[in-house]
């Protein structure tokens, strides 16, 4: 019986016998072993292997670094006579004891040796917490899922219309006035500075790094409740509750702009452990180019004054910005011949997130009662089958990660989050880490992954295409 691991390692050879039982023991001693160079590792194996039974433990268990291997590489391997796990550094121990687990939870796994190693060095999952707010817990439980399936970055997008989701020194009023509602008139909500660091804290010990999005000059009606005077017209706006866009942005030239934008940049960065900050840039509908080219040039510099490297959204291509600047693929709608001639620009990077191939918020089946359909329908299949450089209309060789997107629009709860991740989460993630697109082995997977999503209490969408048992 093959092991099924999702993302599915580069090099997975069966042994042809029966997997051995691992004992508890020797749960115990990987863990130990792991616990100084890769602790998320060694808890994730240790709150696994707490289940297992006290059967002989196996004559050789060993878990070293291997610099040798690429960056979040790793090499395992299970056989009657050992089980043992080699990694470049932590993030790749991680993987190699995700896909243990896998491979464990597989009924009739056979013994097998397994290497792998990220095709993208970006693998994101990015979250709106500005529609509807979801909190710590939320969050949390989201980079479980998100780390399960070997994604590092988490992506948050903390501003829009509807909301302002983030704590910034100096500024109270952004919390007080511009957190209090969202899309669907509830009570919003907001990170403070401990939330953030504590959000922090716990991706990295999954391996991922959090980056945070505040977007602009558009999507910015709550932020100019709380500020109107940087408003285009300086006079005060209400607070909205829909789902347009387009229809704000910021005075792009004001003096008094330029210095709330500095303290927003500048506290957002201070407190980001992180090298990248997501300053927006998508959906300025109704802004002349050439002033918005401006605007995006000098957010960039403000990135740069402030230590960080920026990610943008697509539409921004175009300006020069700072070396190592990222520019992340949505949509063929806006922008697509700039971004096309970016090999021109040199230091630029591009993030694959193109939909409906990464875009969790459509709907997977019409009439689906969450989710959008402005993209068409986004199936499991959708999520697998997809090649990033035939899908992002970008030089080839600048596309240097993948990310995969979940507005909230729709999406009110912690299950409803989780019926429009999974599937269709690890679906991205197998094409991030560069697996074989053998679809009838992924869907085989899916299910016996599904049996821990059960068990776990995550919701999930039972794909009708998937014989699920």
């Amino acid at each position: 019986m093959p092991a099924h691991i999702i993302p599915k390692p580069q090099q997975l050879e069966l042994l042809g016998q029966p997997a051995p039982q691992v004992s508890a023991k020797d749960f115990e001693s990987l863990a130990a072993q792991l616990a100084d160079w890769a602790p998320g590792a060694a808890l994730r194996i240790t709150e696994f292997g707490s289940k297992a039974d006290s059967a002989s433990p196996l004559p050789h268990v060993s878990a070293t670094p291997n610099k040798d291997l690429p960056a979040e590489g790793y090499a395992l391997a299970l056989t009657d006579e050992s089980l043992t796990l080699e990694a470049a550094d932590a993030s790749g121990a991680l993987y190699a004891v995700n896909a243990l687990i896998q491979a464990l939870s597989t009924e009739g796994v056979e013994q097998f040796r397994a290497t792998g190693h990220p095709e993208y060095a970006t693998r994101g999952f990015m979250l709106d917490i500005a529609r509807h707010f979801f909190g710590v817990s939320t969050i949390k439980r989201t980079i479980d899922i998100a780390s399960t399936y070997n994604l590092n970055r988490l992506h948050l997008h903390l501003s829009d219309d509807q909301g302002w989701r983030i704590e910034i020194d100096g500024l109270p009023e952004l919390t007080k006035l511009a957190s209090t509602s969202d899309t669907t008139n509830g009570d919003g909500g907001c990170l403070n500075f401990d939330d953030y660091e504590e959000i922090q804290q716990y991706a990295e010990l999954y391996g991922m790094t959090l980056v945070p999005e505040i977007d602009l000059p558009g999507h910015t009606n709550a932020l100019l409740v709380a500020i109107p005077e940087i408003s285009p017209d300086g006079k005060p706006r209400e607070h909205y509750a829909g789902t347009d866009v387009g229809f704000s942005w910021v005075h792009l030239t004001s003096d008094a702009t330029w210095e709330v934008l500095d303290t927003i940049v500048g506290s957002l960065s201070r407190r980001t452990r992180g090298e990248y900050i997501h300053l927006g840039g998508d959906e300025v509908l109704k802004v002349d180019r050439a002033e918005y080219e401006a605007f995006m040039t000098r957010l960039g510099q403000l990135a740069a004054k402030h230590g960080k490297k920026l990610t943008l959204w697509h539409e921004a291509a175009g300006p020069q910005y700072p070396e190592g600047t990222q520019l992340q693929y949505w949509t063929k709608q806006f922008n697509v011949d700039n971004l096309q001639h970016l090999d021109s620009t040199p230091g630029l990077q591009v993030i694959a997130s193109p939909a409906p191939n990464a875009y969790l918020d459509l709907m997977p089946v019409a009439d689906f009662p969450l989710g959008q359909d402005w993209a068409g329908l986004f199936t499991l299949r959708d999520s697998f089958d997809w090649i990033p450089a035939e899908q992002t209309p970008a030089p080839a060789e600048l596309i240097t990660g993948v990310e995969t997107c979940l507005w909230t629009e729709t999406i009110r709860t912690e299950d409803e989050i989780m019926t429009m991740l999974l599937p269709r989460l690890p679906g991205v993630a197998s094409v991030a880490w560069g697996s074989d697109r053998d679809y009838d082995t992924f869907v085989s997977s899916i299910v016996t992954h599904s049996k821990d999503w059960a068990d776990r209490g995550y919701n999930f969408y039972r794909d009708p295409e998937v014989n699920w048992g």
